[in-house]
């Protein structure tokens, strides 16, 4: 026998009642035990705990898709009471003690979205590819910055030894001095210390005319190019320089609308200003 109730707070046979669907707006559970099921049809009723006998609450298996199994009679239930339109009561968001959830679905009976249904995978995992990708990218920046980091302390103090490695120049920090250099230039700032490695591409006269100087253009990697002008009456002059050599430089960069000039390769005698330097094939010129 099926108990229904005109009233909004569903009150079974004689004085015992089902526990409230809420109370104070709090959501009751409800305990009690299968005791008639067509599993044809799918759907049975359940002997709620403590209400009287023959007031028996309608369970349709869709509340229960989300188990493991089906139900079986005897099984004993957990559930919330929901009245319907029509004044009947039915249990719905149901589960069986001692048996697990379902993993393919959810308990609301909804399926989790396959891998094959692409439109709605699309929506789904989008935004965490984007957060990923976002991530990767970080790591790169970092991985680069410790790397322009020891790069930095392997080549900012001269080695008179000429030891060097070659590692240092083609390292990918580069592209982090060469960065600082672009800005410079577009910028048009000058009186900015750098240091990076370019390719001779071009040599040029001496410029004897007061302080001499060495001169040459390198071409960075980036494509920008640079004038070297180093001072030969302060450091000593790289006489085997050839175009395609590599070169590291160390000094005070000037804007021109050419690219730059860097200028400041060498010492300071009189220690007013910061000692750059240039590097070619292990030696250092200072």
């Amino acid at each position: 026998m099926h108990c229904l109730s005109n009233s909004v707070l569903i009150k079974p046979c004689g004085q015992n009642q089902y526990n409230n669907v809420f109370k104070r707006g709090i959501a009751v559970i409800n305990k009690g035990q299968l005791v008639r099921w067509n599993d044809s049809k799918g759907y049975g009723f359940i002997r709620v705990e403590n209400a009287e006998e023959g007031c028996d609450v309608f369970i349709h298996m869709s509340a229960l898709q989300h188990m493991a199994r089906r139900p079986l009679v005897g099984d004993i239930l957990y559930f919330q009471i929901e009245t319907q339109a029509d004044a009947k009561q039915r249990a719905f968001s149901a589960r069986i003690e001692g048996v697990e959830s379902n993993p393919e679905t959810f308990e609301d009976g909804t399926e989790p979205i396959k891998t094959n249904d692409k439109k709605a995978l699309d929506n789904q995992v989008e935004p965490a590819k984007s957060i990923k990708g976002m991530l990767y990218r970080i790591a790169i920046m970092l991985v680069v910055l410790a790397i322009a980091s020891f790069v930095y302390n392997r080549v900012s103090t001269p080695n008179n030894s000429g030891a060097y490695s070659s590692s240092a120049y083609i390292s990918s920090a580069v592209a982090a001095d060469e960065q600082q250099i672009s800005q410079a230039f577009s910028q048009q700032q000058s009186g900015i210390q750098v240091q990076s490695t370019g390719v001779v591409s071009r040599l040029l006269p001496d410029d004897n005319k007061g302080s001499r100087h060495q001169r040459f253009i390198i071409t960075l990697s980036s494509g920008q190019t640079l004038l070297i002008a180093h001072n030969i009456d302060l450091a000593a002059k790289i006489d085997s320089l050839k175009v395609g050599d590599r070169v590291l430089f160390k000094g005070e960069y000037e804007y021109n609308d050419r690219g730059g000039v860097v200028h400041w390769t060498h010492h300071d005698p009189k220690g007013r200003h910061v000692a750059g330097w240039l590097k070619h094939q292990g030696q250092t010129y200072q």
